[in-house]
């Protein structure tokens, strides 16, 4: 499935410069930094849950889909971890919130994000994407994301979820904390995020994820062909991400 076109554009950005040139070299650098990423962190979930609705879809009745039972098992255990997590001192927290408090430890700036969040829940997310004062590159982004999500296409979801995000995520996050001096870095919180995805996505997550388009794709050409083509859009897209926050630094 990981055919060569995607390995090109994944070792594009698994290598981009933001990451690996010390770009983030102070606090301030990595304050703002996170002030965009925030908004990469939100959307995956809105990622994940669109693949739970496709794989475990919830209504009044129940109906069995033994075709994709491991695909369900396996969506249902990263929901789990992503909204409930245990924080360091073993409360319950999703990643989301365990993010934000890392951005309030390095005293960098929640409010945008959380009135974008709060035009979401009453305007819904093209109104928030239209209106909100956020970050440009954070827009483009969440709209590429969003895109995908309204095809309605499982396999796309899919592809977008697993090599667009779990499975770059533990390389990315290893890149970015060797530019980061974690001893005299004061964000314990911060730094656990940062570990617990490169820990859960290299070891469960990401093999999962490649195992999961497999089966949702069934061996059909053209689903094939289309779930690489939204991995390499999905990718793509957080390679300009990561250029237009660069050019920002």
């Amino acid at each position: 499935m990981l055919s060569y076109k995607v390995k090109e554009h994944k070792s594009l950005l698994e290598n981009h410069s933001l990451l690996v040139t010390n770009t983030i070299q102070s606090m301030d650098d990595l304050r703002f930094f996170m002030e965009h990423h925030v908004y990469a962190v939100w959307d995956f979930m809105s990622l994940a849950k669109a693949l739970q609705d496709h794989v475990c879809p919830s209504g009044v009745t129940w109906l069995p889909n033994r075709r994709i039972r491991s695909c369900a098992r396996f969506v249902n255990e990263i929901i789990l971890g992503e909204e409930s997590d245990i924080d360091p001192n073993g409360e319950y927290i999703s990643h989301f919130d365990l993010y934000l408090q890392g951005m309030l430890e390095i005293g960098a700036d929640v409010t945008v994000i959380n009135r974008f969040l709060d035009t979401v829940a009453t305007h819904g997310i093209d109104h928030a994407l239209s209106v909100s004062n956020i970050p440009e590159p954070s827009r483009r982004f969440m709209r590429s994301t969003f895109d995908i999500i309204k095809r309605k296409q499982a396999h796309e979801i899919a592809a977008a979820f697993s090599f667009g995000r779990e499975s770059v995520i533990p390389d990315m996050f290893r890149r970015l904390v060797s530019q980061l001096d974690l001893n005299n870095l004061s964000a314990p919180r911060f730094i656990y995020y940062l570990d617990r995805h490169i820990q859960v996505d290299s070891e469960d997550h990401g093999p999962a994820a490649a195992k999961l388009i497999a089966e949702l794709c069934n061996y059909e050409p053209v689903k094939i062909v289309e779930a690489e083509r939204t991995a390499i859009e999905a990718i793509q897209a957080r390679i300009l991400f990561w250029d237009k926050v660069e050019e920002k630094l």
